[in-house]
């Protein structure tokens, strides 16, 4: 029997039980994919990461090679489980505050400040979704006033739709129709899988405040603190020129689990994500 190290954390946590839980196996090297699905699927968190020992995965000189699943599939990237894998990989090695880190989709660079977590994004995609407010509405449960301007398709390593809202209170009243939102992820040129992800905002002037819904196994969850989307969110201001920017972002707090994230988009269209990380378990499981 084989036994593996695993860590609990909170991520965009402000509190003990705030944050997004996320599980850490910091010493994965033997799991094949399936058994790692399946170590995912035993959670059953938003997300389980595996980190391996380093290759030359994008040309890039990193500490750790990460493998991120879902409790279905993996994912070429995905915020919070970056910025756990960066604090436990700081937390139990001599690494210095900066280091790089492969995911399957690119090569991402970490920042640590104790347990403030950031990580930098480079690159994106982006398309606007030929949707006009009387479809959005009826896919959100909303009214056609509650939308502004135009749906996003966006990539920033992690492919999600993004929708910006007038209100705060529409943000509240999202109701997802998923046969709706499947036929609109359709043409989405950057799916990767065939389950959607869309991303509700609402800009207050100093906050954002944002919710996240995905599909798993034929049912919408909704996702408490969504790093890759925030990054999206980064991606989607460079594209509009609006940038630099430095955003507070909220999330999680309509599903009583709130999440505090921050966003900085640079003069290079340089993304930064961050927030704060919390210890809150570790053990072993056995193969």
């Amino acid at each position: 029997m084989q036994q593996y190290p695993f860590h609990l954390v909170n991520v965009f946590a402000e509190t003990h039980f705030g944050g997004n839980p996320l599980a850490v196996f910091p010493h994965a090297d033997g799991l094949n994919d399936e058994q790692m699905q399946s170590i995912a699927q035993q959670f059953n968190l938003s997300e389980t990461v595996f980190i391996f020992a380093p290759t030359d995965l994008h040309g890039t000189k990193a500490v750790a090679n990460l493998r991120i699943f879902t409790p279905n599939y993996e994912m070429p990237l995905a915020g919070h489980p970056t910025l756990g894998s960066g604090f436990i990989l700081k937390s139990l090695n001599d690494l210095p505050s900066q280091f790089v880190v492969n995911t399957q989709a690119k090569a991402v660079e970490i920042f640590t400040s104790n347990s403030r977590i950031q990580i930098k994004i480079q690159g994106y995609q982006a398309k606007q979704i030929n949707a006009d407010k009387a479809s959005l509405a009826a896919l959100s449960g909303i009214n056609t006033d509650d939308f502004v301007g135009h749906a996003y398709f966006i990539n920033s390593g992690t492919q999600q739709i993004l929708v910006e809202l007038s209100n705060r209170q529409a943000l509240a009243n999202v109701q997802i129709d998923m046969a709706k939102l499947r036929e609109l992820n359709i043409d989405n040129p950057f799916k990767t899988t065939e389950e959607p992800s869309i991303y509700y905002w609402f800009d207050d002037g100093e906050i954002i405040h944002s919710r996240m819904f995905s599909e798993q196994n034929n049912s919408f969850v909704e996702d408490s603190g969504t790093g890759s989307a925030c990054a999206n969110l980064g991606a989607y201001f460079i594209s509009q020129n609006h940038y630099p920017i430095s955003k507070a972002i909220h999330q999680g707090d309509d599903m009583g689990r709130p999440n505090r994230l921050t966003l900085n988009v640079d003069n290079e269209q340089n993304i930064f994500v961050g927030g704060n990380v919390i210890e809150v378990g570790k053990g072993e499981f056995y193969l």
